[in-house]
């Protein structure tokens, strides 16, 4: 078994127990949502030994999520809907312009992240990390075969929880970094062939603002 593959059956583990964790104890955890803009960019590949190369784009996201107070952090499992924008637009157009569609790339994704409080005032920061699961998702019928099934990456992130009444805000500034490829070794596109040597990875800065119920 590769390391990759050790990491993945440790990852879903870790998603069965947290939402195992959300079904047996509703008592004791927050539930909110989620909603913001991310801004994506894939790295580059190579056609031919001519690179292509990936403008950033601009997408949002929905999500929801639940908080478990662990003493001194917070753990936060939740689900959320990713558009990328049109990820392959820019990258690949002046290659084989005729076999890019107008499509997004869009993901489900699976963060269960670790939250630490830096203070107990109305107006509290925070800092967050943890890992992230993808699926693609609505895909394409160009590249669809050529994704991953799923892929892994790291969430960074500070925020502010805000008390109002009954309810929380959470403003957030998030970066996720892919760990694992997010295609398969080969991108095929109309008739161009991209070679990627498994090394293309997605990475996000996402604005977002949560509200906690």
């Amino acid at each position: 078994m590769t390391m990759k593959d050790r990491l993945l059956r440790l990852f879903l583990v870790a998603v069965v127990a947290s939402f195992g964790l959300m079904a047996a104890s509703p008592a004791h955890a927050q539930f909110g949502v989620t909603a913001g803009l991310n801004f994506d960019r894939l790295s580059d590949v190579t056609f031919n030994d001519v690179d292509a190369n990936f403008d950033n784009k601009t997408g949002w996201h929905v999500g929801v999520w639940a908080d478990f107070s662990l003493g001194v952090v917070t753990l936060r499992p939740g689900v959320r809907y990713m558009n990328a924008g049109k990820l392959f637009e820019e990258g690949l157009s002046d290659i084989n312009a005729a076999a890019v569609d107008d499509f997004d790339i869009t993901l489900v994704e699976v963060p269960i992240l670790l939250r630490f409080g830096l203070g107990a005032a109305v107006v509290k920061p925070y800092v967050f990390a943890g890992p992230v699961l993808r699926f693609p998702a609505g895909v394409d019928d160009i590249i669809d075969d050529d994704l991953k099934t799923s892929s892994i990456a790291g969430e960074l992130g500070l925020g502010l929880q805000l008390a109002l009444g009954g309810f929380r805000l959470y403003p957030e500034i998030a970066f996720t970094f892919g760990l694992s490829s997010f295609i398969e070794d080969e991108l095929i596109i109309g008739f161009a062939t991209f070679q990627t040597d498994d090394t293309q990875k997605l990475n996000t800065a996402m604005l977002r603002l949560g509200v906690g119920l």
